[in-house]
Formats: C-alpha cells, sequence, structure tokens
C-alpha cells in the first residue's frame, strides 16, 4: 500500500504502511509524537516528520519509516475535454465499427423501402392532403345542378354517395402511386 503525501490512515493502516506492530504507533499516539485528527486519523507526511525528529535513530519504527520509499508525485490527468479523448484505440475502434453497422443497417432498411426520410413523407403526405381537399371541394359544383333537379332524398343520397365514392377511389389510386421527390419507385 503506498501513500501519497496528505493521505490519512488510521493507525493500523498507517503501521501496515511502515511494516511496524500497531501497537508501536498507538503507543507514539499516546505519548503525543503522533497526532490524530477528530476521526481517529494520522496525517501520513506529518506522522513521519514526527516520527524521524522525535525517536532516536537506531528505533525499529524509524528504520521502517527510511526503508518505505517516498511516493512518486500523482501523475497530472490532462482535463477531461471530452470522452472520446480518453478513450483507448481498441474501445475508439469498437464504436467506431458499430456506427458503421447501424449506419449499413438503416442504409439497407432505406434501400429496400421500410425506411424514407421524415421531411419527404410529410411532404408527400401534405401534397396528398391537398390534393384530396381539391376533390372533395369539387363534389358540390359537380353535383349542385343535378341535386337542385332531384325531389327525392334517396336519390339525392345515391348522387352524393356515388361521387364521395369516385373521389375515394381516384385517392386511393393516387396513394398507390404515391412516390416520393427524386424516386423512381416510390420507395425512399
Amino acid at each position: 500500500m503506498t501513500a501519497d503525501i496528505g493521505d490519512r490512515m488510521t493507525q493500523s493502516a498507517l503501521a501496515r504502511h511502515l511494516s511496524v506492530k500497531r501497537q508501536a504507533i498507538n503507543d507514539l499516539v499516546k505519548r503525543g509524537i503522533i497526532m490524530t485528527d477528530q476521526d481517529g486519523k494520522i496525517d501520513v507526511t506529518s506522522a513521519k516528520d514526527a516520527m524521524a525528529k522525535n525517536l532516536r535513530a537506531d528505533a525499529k519504527t524509524v528504520a521502517a519509516i527510511m526503508a518505505t520509499p517516498e511516493p512518486a508525485p500523482p501523475p497530472t490527468a490532462p482535463p477531461p475535454s471530452d470522452a472520446l479523448d480518453s478513450t483507448s484505440y481498441h474501445v475508439a475502434r469498437t464504436l467506431r465499427e458499430s456506427a458503421e453497422a447501424k449506419i449499413a443497417q438503416l442504409r439497407l432498411r432505406q434501400l429496400t423501402g421500410n425506411l424514407v426520410e421524415a421531411s419527404r413523407v410529410t411532404k408527400a403526405v401534405t401534397t396528398w392532403a391537398a390534393m384530396a381537399r381539391a376533390a372533395f371541394e369539387k363534389i358540390p359544383d359537380k353535383t349542385a345542378e343535378r341535386l337542385a333537379a332531384m325531389t327525392d332524398a334517396q336519390e339525392c343520397h345515391a348522387l352524393l354517395t356515388a361521387e364521395i365514392d369516385l373521389v375515394l377511389a381516384d385517392l386511393a389510386a393516387g396513394a398507390r402511386a404515391l412516390k416520393f421527390d427524386g424516386d423512381n419507385d416510390g420507395r425512399g
């Protein structure tokens, strides 16, 4: 276990870190050589300094301090700018291949006619709806004179129903033949 400068440890952890008995650390705390904070933890750097200054040079604890290598300063990590900046080559390659596979699936669905761009669908439906409205608006012009001459309600109903059926049939045929901009076969 290595300790960084400023690390805080329990008495047991410090004893393990220095490879000495816990009782030796406890004794130094009781004698006031090593100070604990309110959580009962010990600052490793302060403890090493205090032991080096206050103990005999031939004491086991001082020997343990001298034998314990000073930890290397922590490497400074670059500030995280983007998640992909810190990914490994293999992770980045996997992400790229996954994205390419998804794009290939979308292209295949587009080529088979199972996927079209929303803007193209919106334009086609808007055009078809405008055609439907215009077709229904023509019914009164086409039937007004004949309806005015009729006196039987059932006859008027039959005439209007026939005209509506004609418009609906024309719209259905138009919908089947509906093509998106730039399409030759109407399939996206």
